[in-house]
């Protein structure tokens, strides 16, 4: 499940932290979209103000050079960014081990400039930053580019889609679980939780899914989204949200279940990571 809220974490000078990559974001009266390493982390429509922390080391699959995109676009039918429109947003560097609560280092930062003497229709910015975890993994780089299908691969992302729905719906949590094996995997090394905690986070979603009073239908009007280089893909809706989402009348709540499909070497099947 997605989740936005403030992350505090923790800072130390030891060899051997546990680093903990958050992104920080102030935007004002705009379309904002972070991309780290070609794969969409934030994208939200702020018609005000709004500014967290959000951690995405589950992107970060080694150590070595990252790539970030910040974008901030205009708001919904909306032809330039508002004369107020503003972005400010850096990678803060933090350690889970820590007792202290300010970031060990800050990396690509950049803040949007002023639009005064002329209206912008859109501001795209990209940097780099050095990453530094003490994992390595595969993840989707050696990952098949769906691009070749073509045609072809909607009605399969389709198929998948429903076949995790099917689960959802008929409560076939050991078939669900096994279908998120691999993208908690990830997130588990990636994140260093424990195997409690790794359960925790499943049980989190299969409550929410218990409670809920509706699954979302997938729409004709759901677009697919490519990342990481055509290597990931997955089925958004008009809000660039994941489209696979849950609904509790109750409590008003909408929960979204974060995916992407990928398919590996060898393989003709999308699969979740």
């Amino acid at each position: 499940m997605k989740r936005r809220k403030v992350i505090e974490t923790q800072t130390k000078t030891d060899k051997k932290m546990r680093p903990f990559y958050t992104i920080y974001f102030n935007a004002r009266m705009c379309n904002m979209r972070i991309s780290v390493n070609d794969i969409p982390v934030l994208s939200m429509a702020v018609d005000g103000q709004c500014s967290s922390r959000y951690p995405f080391n589950n992107l970060l699959l080694e150590s070595g050079l990252a790539n970030i995109k910040y974008e901030a676009l205009p708001l919904k039918r909306e032809m330039h960014l508002r004369e107020g429109a503003y972005l400010n947003c850096k990678v803060e560097l933090y350690d889970m081990d820590s007792t202290h609560y300010q970031p060990i280092s800050i990396m690509a930062h950049y803040e949007t400039p002023s639009q005064e003497e002329s209206k912008m229709p859109y501001i795209v910015h990209e940097d780099s930053f050095q990453v530094d975890v003490p994992y390595e993994l595969t993840g989707w780089k050696q990952s098949i580019r769906l691009y070749r299908f073509k045609d072809q691969l909607r009605p399969m992302v389709i198929r998948k889609y429903h076949s995790i729905i099917a689960m959802m719906r008929n409560f076939s949590f050991s078939q669900y679980e096994d279908a998120f094996r691999e993208r908690e995997d990830i997130i588990s090394e990636c994140f260093f939780l424990s195997e409690e905690e790794k359960r925790n986070r499943m049980k989190e979603v299969e409550d929410a899914i218990m409670n809920c009073s509706e699954i979302a239908p997938l729409l004709s009007t759901d677009k697919l989204e490519f990342a990481a280089d055509g290597r990931l893909v997955r089925l958004i809706k008009g809000d660039g949200e994941s489209a696979l989402r849950i609904r509790n009348a109750e409590t008003g709540e909408e929960t979204m279940i974060e995916l992407w499909l990928h398919m590996k070497q060898g393989s003709t099947t999308l699969t979740i990571i």
